[in-house]
């Protein structure tokens, strides 16, 4: 990453010559030294690893700043500037852990190495724990030749607060030491933890999600089918993120604080995994969970099952098989695959008091597609979270095909509550403007109770990241208009 071109600017208003007091090499004034020490440690935090290091060379004042600010250090920076000597790019990111003093405020690093040379990694790694390293990103390309991580210098960042990793697998956690004296809080301020293809088994999970009491986050990102069962018992977690990832089962077994389930499907799952009716991924959640916010919950990939109770099509969901708690559903529907689009109604039962409902349409379509359902789509009116209290429904790709308008017109005749439905267009599709000003007369003709139709250009799908999923700062987590 080059500098941006503020910080060239920055760089610009000074020599190496200056002092504080100085002019530039100009023969103008060196402003930049005359600033406050808590402005230039702000200024010295912003800059890449080697250009903040470069700073030391103008004075011992700014020697100080460099070592008493709390570095971020990303080796991309590095690697990037030097993509043909990374034995150089080592060296460097080996010294400037070394001779700064701590605290680490943010540490991203790219593994290169030989299998090796795997006590460069771990050397990096307990350095960076006895300095109190607080976000660590570990990502690899494993075609070097390491993909095991040191587990138990891992183990022994008792700072850390993140923990992203990348392209590794997962040590046995058994032998660590940190584990086998009995220290159940290996991890003690971690509160985010985000695995992205990286290979690690059930157990292994449940010990580092067991030696984290204050993780709130747990997120499994392009992982599939390792570890096999996730099974989440932890005190603490408030939000479990399935991105483009899946597994055979997602149980949440004691988890008194979770409030958001959230799964984003990739579009070859999406269309594809399971729809034959084989093996699909379970989630499990208790009749009795706080979860507020679930989705995308998708008929073809996903088997719901709430309490003892797997949801099914024309089987009646009880009263112990419903969520009460849950405020916002996602769902991914095939409208027009008559089984599958038959799933919303029994997800719509299980979830009484859902006030957004977000539904992806997903282009696959079936024979009635463009035909619609009428018949079908009108036992969606009768549903008690429909009548009493959803509130707003948003359609993510919408083609404007015939199954989509009759769920549409089902809704709007239905909800009793309903304020706002936003309809977001699928991008690759182009539609004449006299069809759609006869579909929203159509629908203008059933709105009776006011309800506000929002069409908004384009779909969100490429905006829609994991962080912005879990970012707790945001009401609905599914929403990217905001």
């Amino acid at each position: 990453m080059g500098i941006p071109s503020c910080l060239k600017r920055f760089f610009s208003c000074f020599s190496a010559r200056s002092t504080a007091g100085a002019t530039d090499s100009d023969g103008g004034e060196d402003i930049i030294s005359t600033l406050p020490d808590d402005v230039l440690s702000g200024i010295v935090s912003l800059l890449p690893v080697k250009d903040a290091a470069r700073t030391a060379l103008l004075s011992s004042r700014w020697r100080d700043l460099w070592a008493s600010n709390p570095l971020v250090l990303d080796d991309m920076d590095l690697l990037l500037s030097n993509p043909r000597h990374v034995a150089a790019v080592t060296a460097t990111v080996s010294s400037a852990i070394a001779a700064h003093p701590g605290p680490f405020r943010s540490v991203s690093l790219t593994c290169y190495f030989a299998a090796s040379d795997k006590h460069v990694l771990r050397r990096w790694i307990r350095t960076l724990a006895a300095k109190g390293v607080r976000e660590l990103v570990l990502n690899n390309i494993p075609w070097a030749g390491l993909n095991l991580l040191p587990a138990g210098a891992l183990l022994e960042c008792r700072s850390l607060q993140r923990l992203r990793i990348s392209d590794w697998r997962f040590p046995d956690t058994y032998g660590a030491a940190v584990l086998r004296r009995g220290e159940a809080a290996a991890l003690p301020c971690l509160r985010e933890l985000v695995l992205s293809r990286t290979f690690i088994r059930e157990q292994d999970l449940d010990r580092v999600v067991a030696s984290s009491p204050r993780l709130k986050t747990l997120v499994f990102v392009l992982s599939f089918g390792v570890p096999e069962r996730v099974r989440v018992s932890s005190r603490s977690i408030r939000c479990v993120v399935f991105w483009h990832s899946e597994a055979e089962e997602l149980a949440v077994v004691a988890v008194p604080l979770l409030e958001r389930i959230i799964i984003q499907m990739s579009s070859l799952l999406s269309c594809g995994y399971g729809r034959d009716g084989g093996d699909r991924m379970r989630i499990k959640i208790s009749s009795a969970s706080m979860v507020q916010v679930l989705g995308y919950l998708n008929p073809n990939c996903h088997e719901l099952q709430i309490g003892d109770t797997v949801i099914k099509v024309g089987k009646k969901v009880a009263p112990d098989a419903m969520v009460p708690s849950v405020r916002i559903l996602a769902l991914s529907v095939q409208f027009g695959v008559h089984y599958r689009s038959r799933m919303v109604f029994r997800f719509l039962q299980c979830f009484p008091n859902i006030e957004t409902l977000h539904v992806w349409s997903i282009p696959d379509r079936g024979p009635t597609s463009r035909n619609g359902d009428s018949e079908f789509w009108n036992e969606i009116s009768s549903v008690e979270c429909v009548k009493a209290s959803i509130n707003k429904v948003v359609i993510h790709g919408f083609r404007w095909e015939n199954c989509e308008i009759e769920f549409l017109k089902s809704i709007l005749e239905g909800g009793q509550m309903l304020q706002k439905i936003c309809i977001l267009q699928d991008e690759n599709i182009s539609v004449p403007e006299a069809d759609i000003n006869s579909i929203l007369s159509l629908l203008a003709s059933l709105n009776k109770g006011g309800v506000e139709i929002i069409i908004l250009a384009g779909q969100d799908y490429g905006i829609w990241t994991y962080e912005v999923a879990f970012d707790p700062s945001r009401d609905d987590p599914f929403d990217c208009q905001s």
